[in-house]
């Protein structure tokens, strides 16, 4: 089995080899399982998804679907299209689920309001105890999450799965696919959660922090996340 994970990172951005570490962890497939795209890097006519038995997405670094604004934004989002047309399976993550969406005419906007860094408990809705995947979740659970952008309207023929006290749109099913797509991060532990606000924490913070202080801080708003974490596997086993 081959699975394409794509990416959407500069190449100098340290969380390209950690995104694809958490990846393996998450889903119990070491590196010869993996192939990687980097979207941000490698020119939009190279893409391929030969040999893809299925696709996974993670994270951004420096990119915003709501902004847009970069050379392969229109090249990634008719790969969504590719991906859907081949039915291919996909499993898709924060900046995978608002690429998802939006190629698929739903609405992504930047909405500080809306934005969650940390654990965040999600909700399953009452179509999630329909769905092959989200049915076998509790009711409630936690989960890792980073993001400014948010969905604000989904598109037409998908399932809404999950939501959260900030964000509505968490989780999502494309009907009569095997594609799924979360807000949150099932592929971050607690540990990876944390390791990635720290970095980003002690480099952006409105008043300098010392890495002690950016632990402590980081502490008080993570927790662990093993229902979340359990979805990559979970979703293997559907296939």
């Amino acid at each position: 089995m081959q699975i394409l994970l794509l990416q959407a990172r500069d190449d100098d951005d340290p969380m390209i080899r950690h995104e694809l570490e958490c990846f393996e962890e998450q889903t119990g497939l070491p590196s010869e399982y993996w192939r990687t795209i980097n979207m941000a890097h490698e020119p939009a006519h190279t893409w391929s998804l030969d040999g893809a038995d299925l696709v996974m997405i993670g994270g951004s670094g420096d990119y915003s679907v709501s902004k847009g604004g970069f050379e392969w934004h229109q090249p990634m989002l008719d790969l969504m299209h590719d991906i859907l047309s081949h039915n291919v399976p996909m499993f898709a993550s924060c900046f995978g689920f608002q690429v998802l969406v939006q190629a698929l005419g739903g609405e992504v906007v930047n909405n500080p309001d809306a934005a969650e860094v940390g654990t965040f408990e999600m909700t399953c809705t009452a179509a999630a105890k329909e769905d092959a995947l989200f049915s076998q979740l509790p009711p409630t659970f936690d989960a890792q999450l980073g993001h400014n952008d948010s969905v604000a309207k989904l598109p037409n023929d998908v399932v809404h799965l999950a939501s959260s006290e900030r964000c509505e749109f968490q989780a999502i099913r494309v009907a009569d696919r095997m594609v799924w797509a979360t807000q949150f991060h099932p592929e971050l532990s607690m540990a990876d959660n944390m390791m990635r606000y720290e970095r980003y924490l002690v480099n952006y913070a409105k008043e300098p922090m010392t890495p002690e202080e950016a632990h402590e801080h980081s502490l008080s708003i993570h927790r662990p996340t093993p229902v979340a974490n359990g979805l990559l596997k979970r979703f293997l086993d559907t296939l």
